[in-house]
């Protein structure tokens, strides 16, 4: 007895030591990654019925680190409306009689653009160079379709902008149903084309999670649940090989379907836009096409077919202009050869924000004239 009486305070004794070393190094590390330009995070806000728009906490200037290893670090501004520019949201009551024009940029990571300085961005360039116009920058990481739409009627409540731009990637249509995308906080199309929300409010432990450098560091830097998903994805491949063929099949070809009725309710939604205010698109190009010496983008390819039933409606549609970026970057690459993007990140980089901004510029100019 005496015996196991001894062994259990030896195995305390050691727990307790262990313990001890585990919050030593969990402090150390703390404190390192609080001396470092660890990401802050973006604190998105509480979504439900009171406060139906994602956006972030207001007023605050940010860090954000692209990668992991603090080579690419950016200060970003977050505004009074809770976006990523430096630019006042002034409320329609107090635009004093509409001096200049109000543009609404929608979208999203590509809008919230945390890859560039806020000064560097397509919308910050825009309004920079033009003297009759204010631009607002409306996009959160993540938004599919969908959002877009909540944003705009948003921004016609709130601001009444003169003109819209929407930007539109590879990830924004079939996202826009929630058994896709499967998120809290957005707005998702329901089968009759209306919005619906999915509430979201941040837990305890995930505010917690969000004071911590170290945490932040592994989540938002690192992207630990990225890696531990390839990781998985490498072990699955040398495992035994399971009959999941079909089920893939069905899967992409309900994405497929997703992803055309997405755009369909989208520029259905667009086109009664329009019938009161100016409307422009933009839809990126496909830069890896275009990196592998091509021409088109993939004809294969879920992307190419949802963005071209954009462009092929948004053709057709009066008030609503175009602009395509894929041969504007062809054209581009084939002259300077500079990507558009980094090697470790797919957003757009500076030079992609500034071919982005000369083309809006161009059309801008021909809208307002």
């Amino acid at each position: 007895m005496k015996k196991v009486m001894s062994l259990i305070k030896n195995l305390f004794r050691w727990g307790l030591y262990l313990s001890y070393l585990i919050l030593i190094v969990v402090v150390i590390l703390e404190v390192i990654f609080r001396i470092l330009p660890t990401s802050d995070s973006l604190m998105i806000q509480a979504v439900n019925e009171n406060e139906p728009i994602l956006h972030f906490k207001e007023n605050r200037s940010i860090t954000k680190q692209i990668g992991f290893n603090f080579t690419h670090v950016n200060k970003k501004k977050i505004n009074n409306f809770g976006y990523a520019t430096d630019t006042k949201f002034l409320t329609k009551e107090l635009q004093e009689n509409k001096k200049k024009k109000i543009v609404a940029s929608i979208g999203d990571s590509f809008v919230e653009a945390v890859q560039v300085n806020n000064k560097d961005t397509f919308h910050a360039l825009l309004d920079k160079i033009n003297d009759d116009i204010n631009v607002y920058p409306i996009g959160v990481n993540g938004s599919p379709l969908s959002q877009y739409i909540a944003f705009y009627k948003y921004a016609e409540k709130l601001f009444d902008p003169d003109i819209y731009i929407f930007t539109i990637v590879y990830n924004d249509f079939d996202q826009s149903w929630f058994e896709i995308k499967k998120a809290a906080g957005y707005h998702y199309f329901t089968n009759n084309g209306d919005l619906e929300l999915k509430n979201y409010n941040p837990s305890y432990l995930k505010e917690l999670a969000r004071k911590s450098a170290f945490v932040r560091y592994l989540y938002l830097d690192l992207q630990i649940s990225v890696q531990i998903s390839r990781l998985k994805g490498i072990f699955q491949r040398d495992a035994k090989p399971k009959p999941t063929i079909q089920i893939n099949n069905d899967y992409d070809e309900r994405r497929k379907e997703l992803g055309i009725k997405a755009a369909d309710i989208f520029m259905k939604k667009v086109e009664d836009l329009s019938k009161r205010k100016k409307v422009i698109i933009v839809t990126d190009g496909d830069r890896e096409s275009i990196y592998d010496g091509k021409i088109n983008r993939k004809i294969d390819s879920l992307v190419t077919l949802w963005i071209e039933r954009i462009i092929y409606q948004a053709e057709k549609i009066q008030n609503v202009y175009l602009i395509d970026m894929h041969p504007i970057m062809l054209l581009d690459w084939q002259k300077k050869q500079s990507k558009f993007n980094w090697e470790y990140d797919g957003h757009w980089n500076e030079h992609g924000h500034s071919l982005v901004s000369k083309a809006l510029n161009e059309k801008l100019k021909k809208i307002i004239d």
